[in-house]
């Protein structure tokens, strides 16, 4: 048996036999488990607790119809009898109901604009009869309990869905229509369906990137389910994909919270690492490193590389730690009195295809609840350092000491930097986001006080209420080894449950924006997946309510050109994480604009072949005769979901380019600098070079062609 096969046996056997106590998305499993116990229940009370845990089940599986029959009996349908001791079932019939409403309309007859705020008449509900239900329920709810902002928020959500917002809520209870305005900005449509690349899923992750080496981007997508098969899909560079999962040899690679590229053995062809067993009691699930064979297939290297370990993750992070020309793999673990001690493992490429962890020999092999590890130069020094995101405790910042590839050494400067917050943090990632040359960062909370009240945090913040919770952090990277937490005076000081993260320019304006990924596994925490536009470096501007604010749970996220037209284009993989918790994939398609761009393709030779960790600095003359300096960084992106490899560089209303300049990573030569690169164009830098290379990329007409994808 090959390890391939080792690795689908692995996962099946996993499937088949996890504990439904353990894996709190085996729903239909454990539903069929308490039914068989409803026989011990001896009281009427026990009855009913029993009867409601069923329902409960039930509902997060999906099976809402047989939900909602239950709770009928056990409330009569009379909200009258609801008191606090009883208020929890009522609360779970009611938002059975919009729930029902959600898997008939959103998801079965998903459209373009479902779930998407301000919902427009094309994205209303056209099978009325759960979010009809569900507003009577909520107002009655409210009507006992008026100051519960969580419930008034979902009235809001019911009405809009039946296109009964504003008028038809009452003034004390109605949403102001401000809080749904579109601000100015860029507006994005979504395409995923026209394109076959709406798939419906729970909570999984996505890459954008170039696999089969044709010019243009592909999607391969995981699925958290433990049955649920990842997807690869080829862009045929017509306006069509491809669902070339079997054909890639990927059937049973099932399973997996996040995923991230790169090419770990210099050949040429970018490489995939599926994470798993996030956030799972037991999760002790195995990674996968899914080798792209360059004749398109893939194959399961895991256990021949010598990276298997069974830990539950969803992070990890390709850099050139020991600087000698291999991306080597950090892995975040996650650690808890529940879970066991789980160390983060650091594995150095052995450059022979294998892979020697030294997270202990260079201290490490920290333990915590770590939901994120981003990696940036955060010191400009060509070495890659590792921020460390905890759910649970101080985040940890690390800064790369190696001296040579046989002398690997990091330190703890999370004091001395001011990283350490918020405690409970979930996503992060670095990014120069005002275009001094250093490395910033964001960190977003995720408060476990408040998971189970989203709906409500948010909706406070809309009104102006000072929500309480531990808020994300943006740090303004000082150059000298310090941070400054700038969270307030760039408008971020939000409690946004971000999960899934990533950044990019929405408006080749030349600086960088982000999009997050928000919810949480609760099924009322409808809230809006969030977009913040950065206004020249100075603050960020958000513009949700512009197309991006799918109500659906987002995260993975990757920017990319999909259409190879100069602007980047947005793919948010939604769904909750309870197995009946779906939602469909979107693609959000750029509208355009008038600003200029480049778009650089790198390879490095001493360099690790996709230079993970280099830097481009373009230096342009704008129209108005100004110099402007807009700064690069090759990598994925954030902490969940992968954008693509190529640098997609926005360059605002620049009149020329006066030079573009490469700063490779360690183990390479320090940089080159070019001059004469046209606007508008897509070029290949290599390493050592003196010249580069215009490439011909061509536009791809998204969505006009018949999709082959079902």
């Amino acid at each position: 048996m090959t390890g391939h096969q080792r690795m689908i046996a692995i996962l099946d056997s996993i499937y088949r036999n996890e504990s439904v106590e353990k894996c709190y998305n085996l729903n239909g499993r454990y539903a069929g488990k308490l039914k068989a116990m409803l026989a011990s229940a001896r009281t009427s009370d026990q009855q009913v607790l029993a009867n409601f845990k069923v329902a409960e089940q039930l509902l997060y599986a999906g099976q809402t119809e047989e939900a909602i029959q239950i709770l009928q009996q056990l409330t009569g349908g009379n909200f009258e009898l609801m008191n606090a001791d009883n208020r929890p079932l009522f609360d779970l019939y009611a938002l059975a109901h919009l729930r029902l409403g959600e898997q008939q309309n959103c998801v079965q007859n998903h459209t373009s604009e479902s779930c998407i705020l301000p919902i427009s008449p094309l994205g209303q509900h056209k099978v009325v009869e759960g979010s009809t239900a569900a507003m009577g329920m909520y107002q009655k709810i409210l009507e006992k309990f008026p100051d519960d902002l969580q419930s008034r928020w979902l009235l809001n959500i019911a009405a809009m869905t039946l296109g009964k917002y504003p008028d038809g809520i009452p003034a004390k209870w109605r949403v102001p229509q401000s809080v749904f305005a579109r601000k100015q900005g860029p507006v994005f449509k979504d395409i995923a369906g026209a394109l076959g690349l709406d798939r419906r899923n729970t909570s999984g992750s996505v890459i954008m990137e170039d696999f089969d080496n044709d010019g243009d981007l592909d999607v391969f997508t995981t699925f958290y389910l433990l049955n649920g098969q990842c997807k690869y899909y080829v862009n045929n560079g017509d306006g069509t994909f491809t669902d070339k999962t079997k054909e890639a040899n990927l059937s049973g690679i099932v399973s997996g919270l996040n995923t991230v590229q790169a090419d770990f053995d210099n050949d040429g062809n970018r490489d995939i690492l599926i994470l798993r067993g996030g956030w799972l009691d037991g999760g002790l699930h195995p990674n996968s490193l899914l080798k792209n064979k360059g004749n398109g297939t893939f194959e399961d290297v895991t256990i021949d590389a010598g990276i298997l370990s069974f830990h539950p993750t969803q992070t990890a992070s390709w850099a050139d730690f020991n600087a000698d020309g291999f991306l080597d793999l950090f892995i975040a673990n996650e650690s808890s009195k529940l879970k066991g001690q789980h160390p983060c493992e650091l594995y150095l490429n052995m450059k022979n295809g294998k892979f020697k962890n030294i997270a202990a020999q260079v201290g490490l092999d920290r333990t915590g609840f770590f939901k994120a590890v981003a990696v940036g130069d955060i010191n400009n020094d060509r070495l890659p350092d590792v921020y460390l995101s905890d759910f649970s405790a101080e985040n940890q910042l690390w800064l790369n000491q190696t001296t040579d590839s046989d002398h690997v050494s990091f330190k703890n400067i999370t004091a001395e930097a001011g990283v350490g917050k918020p405690i409970n943090s979930f996503p992060a990632f670095f990014f120069d986001f005002n275009n001094d040359g250093f490395l910033d960062l964001f960190v977003g909370g995720y408060d476990p006080t408040l998971l189970d009240n989203a709906a409500g945090v948010v909706l406070a913040e809309y009104l102006g209420k000072k929500a309480k919770g531990d808020f994300v952090r943006m740090y303004q990277n000082k150059g000298n080894g310090t941070f400054a937490d700038v969270t307030n005076s760039v408008g971020v000081n939000k409690i946004m449950f971000g999960m899934g993260n990533n950044f990019g320019d929405l408006d080749n304006d030349g600086w960088l924006d982000f999009y997050i990924g928000t919810g949480t596994p609760d099924l009322r925490s409808l809230v809006p997946n969030r977009m913040f536009h950065n206004q020249e470096g100075r603050f960020f501007n958000e513009i949700t309510m512009n197309g991006f604010g799918n109500i659906q749970k987002g995260h993975g996220i990757a920017f990319g050109d999909i259409d190879n037209d100069g602007d980047q284009d947005l793919f948010n993989v939604l769904g909750g994480a309870y197995e009946g918790d779906l939602a469909n994939n979107m693609l959000f398609q750029n509208p355009g604009n008038s600003n200029k761009w480049i778009t650089v393709f790198l390879e490095g030779k001493t360099a690790a072949h996709d230079a993970i960790g280099a830097k481009i600095v373009a230096t342009v003359r704008t129209e108005a005769g100004k110099t402007r300096k807009i700064f690069n960084s090759i990598g994925s992106g954030g902490s969940f979901g992968g954008s693509s490899l190529r640098a997609e560089i926005g360059l605002g209303n620049a009149a020329s380019i006066e030079s573009l300049e490469v700063i490779w990573p360690k183990p390479a030569p320090e940089s080159q600098v070019f001059t004469q690169v046209p606007l508008n164009s897509t070029i290949k830098i290599t390493e050592g070079d003196a010249n580069f290379k215009t490439l011909s990329l061509k536009q791809i007409p998204m969505g006009q062609g018949n999709n082959a994808v079902q």
